[in-house]
């Protein structure tokens, strides 16, 4: 197995993977330029090592405004290779109109080139299946984090954790936690609005903020001008940020995003989301194990977070037990590689 990906050169507050991989790996620099209202995306030199190695089969991301992708496929069919797209189906919703039908034509070209789908949730394997896809050869392997290493780390995790919440003395509070990278589509900010109109009315909260990217500058400005002490923001923190999720009571995610409500629920917390990436349809389900919200309205972040406040103690723990039971029993890389070998051993038959 070899895994060719791409690098970007510019911060965009989500880290890129750092270390070591057992297997054969190599990076090529990501070049993405904005068309009207689509990313396009080219890999320098991808290509031509993809067509060196000459694989039998070849899994890509299904994301249609990659040239190198487009590539990629294109030569695969003529090769009569087998090929697996691994789909999010997550889209911006930038394109209406007659550019809308532009894209799903593009989209449904890209798609139609293959053999097979793993997908990251239900909601992407519903979205494969409308564009004329036989639902013989979707799987959904509802996307999830590495989960071994943090059951062999539970009891140091769970040290931290309480060191933290003496550090920020957060006993007697219900302290929300957002984790991620500061960009727009995040929308931090509207979790800070949302948290400041709660603070008018509970005092016995505060919020975490863990995370860095281009959006830092405007969200410390935001910040400074509510110059609340309960607000705590922290940075970016890679490893080690399972302490941060253990020692919260609910995680909150309100823009875009998906592994970090994964993570959450892994240390038992509630979550609150909107529309992220689809994921959140499998994972955050109201009255089971968090809340939701309409995205992008204040009122209804407002109104998710104040559920979260005044629930009983029963109520939160049914939810997190839900919550740690969907991430060990169906939401993880261990799952997720059950899924994958039968989708490549369905296509050496």
């Amino acid at each position: 197995m070899t895994v060719l990906f791409g690098y970007k050169k510019r911060d965009d507050g989500r880290p890129s993977y750092e270390g070591e991989t057992p297997f054969k790996s190599q990076g090529f620099e990501e070049l993405k330029y904005r068309v009207l209202p689509f990313d396009v995306v080219y890999n320098k030199g991808m290509f031509a090592e993809v067509k060196r190695i000459d694989p039998d089969i070849v899994i890509v991301q299904g994301i249609a405004g990659d040239l190198t992708l487009r590539r990629t496929l294109s030569w695969a069919k003529r090769k009569k290779k087998k090929i697996i797209i691994w789909a999010c189906a997550w889209e911006p919703g930038r394109a209406h109109g007659l550019l809308l039908k532009f894209k799903n034509t593009l989209v449904g070209t890209f798609f139609r080139k293959a053999n097979y789908f793993l997908t990251y949730s239900s909601m992407a394997s519903r979205y494969v299946a409308r564009l004329g896809i036989s639902d013989s050869v979707i799987e959904t392997c509802y996307n999830g984090i590495e989960i071994d290493g943090l059951m062999a780390s539970r009891d140091s995790v769970l040290k931290e954790s309480r060191e933290i919440r003496k550090k920020y003395e957060m006993d007697g509070y219900i302290t929300f936690l957002y984790v991620g990278g500061l960009i727009m589509e995040k929308r931090v900010d509207l979790l800070i609005s949302a948290y400041a109109e709660l603070r008018k009315k509970y005092n016995n909260i505060k919020l975490m903020i863990v995370g860095d990217g281009p959006m830092r500058t405007s969200m410390n400005e935001q910040l400074e001008v509510l110059n609340d002490s309960s607000i705590y923001y922290l940075g970016r923190i890679v490893d080690g940020v399972d302490p941060y999720f253990a020692a919260s009571d609910c995680f909150v995610l309100p823009g875009i995003g998906g592994l970090a409500l994964n993570q959450a629920m892994f240390w038992n917390k509630t979550c609150i989301v909107s529309a992220a990436d689809g994921t959140e349809d499998d994972l955050v389900i109201e009255g089971e194990t968090g809340y939701r919200f309409t995205t992008g309205d204040l009122e209804s972040l407002v109104s998710a977070m104040e559920r979260r406040i005044l629930d009983s103690e029963e109520t939160i723990a049914a939810y997190s037990e839900n919550s740690y039971r969907i991430i060990v029993e169906k939401s993880n890389v261990n799952n997720m590689v059950d899924h994958f070998v039968n989708g490549i051993e369905t296509l050496r038959k």
